[in-house]
């Protein structure tokens, strides 16, 4: 399997506790990125992130696309999505991490995919909180923050009730009209997953259907009515978006990145990215960004 060529951290890069806290993570800003002077490169993450920023400003790129940072901006990540910072010096506030196992532990039906900031359709990735917002939410940072530099026998669960209470109240921020009726939508997720392992090298749905258990017709059918798009779609944005990072982020010629992405030929590769993107691989790396 080909590699990535942008790093993927992992929590325990940021770790550096003389006691262990698995699978979680949080600091305030400020000292998160003395601390850790590789944030500064673009660079993805294998866990879920919060961010609130409670003074500074700047930008922060999540997949070519970027967002204002200012007091109140807050920003929600999920596995495997490539980001980068332009901030000042004075930037602060809370960054939280978190992978699933830690989040689930203690429960059989938390359904934290079906949050807006972290579900298959419609992800909202950044909001702005107000003042009163604000102040609701930050004490919660401060919590967990508190909570988690303690080595009581009942901080992990302490820290998952508190981040459940996190992410509920960013949840009436962000979606204050919300209904709460959901479908089942469970196998979405578990096929993105898959989608991340082996875009490089599987494209059949088949591959992906016999993976799940499930026909490739029911595959498509449940991808169409949830996302509305087709998982070979899915596969293709997912190839259109490491091509995008690679020409942004890397030095890499057209033909190297067909190479790293499996094309059988440089101009199979470029014809492929044209026509969903309207322009070439190196007319893309060339525009204003």
């Amino acid at each position: 399997m080909t590699k990535p060529l942008l790093p993927v951290f992992k929590i325990n890069n940021f770790k550096g506790d003389s006691f262990s806290k698995p699978d979680f993570y949080i600091k305030s800003f400020a000292e998160h990125a003395i601390t850790h002077q590789f944030i500064k490169v673009p660079h993805a993450h294998d866990f879920f992130m919060l961010l609130l920023f409670t003074e500074g400003s700047g930008t922060h790129a999540i997949e070519n696309e970027k967002f204002p940072i200012s007091r109140g901006s807050v920003f929600f990540m999920s596995p495997s999505e490539v980001h980068l910072w332009e901030i000042d010096k004075k930037a602060d506030g809370y960054i939280l991490f978190f992978n699933s196992s830690f989040y689930l532990m203690d429960t059989l039906s938390k359904e934290y995919l079906k949050l807006p900031f972290f579900r298959a359709k419609q992800k909202v990735r950044y909001v702005h909180l107000n003042e009163t917002a604000i102040k609701e939410v930050e004490p919660v940072f401060k919590l967990i923050a508190t909570e988690y530099q303690s080595e009581s026998k009942m901080m992990l669960r302490i820290i998952r009730s508190y981040l459940d209470v996190l992410l509920y109240k960013l949840t009436e921020f962000v979606e204050p009209q919300a209904s709460g009726k959901e479908e089942n939508v469970s196998i979405i997720p578990q096929l993105e997953g898959l989608i991340e392992e082996h875009f490089r090298e599987h494209q059949p749905v088949a591959f992906y259907a016999e993976k799940l258990n499930v026909l490739p017709d029911q595959l498509n059918h449940l991808t169409k009515k949830y996302l509305n798009k087709t998982v070979t779609t899915l596969i293709q944005e997912r190839l259109i978006t490491e091509a995008k990072r690679l020409l942004v982020y890397t030095s890499l010629t057209s033909s190297e990145i067909a190479f790293q992405l499996n094309f059988s030929d440089n101009s199979y590769f470029n014809r492929f990215f044209k026509k969903v993107e309207k322009v070439t691989p190196d007319q893309f790396r060339n525009k204003p960004k």
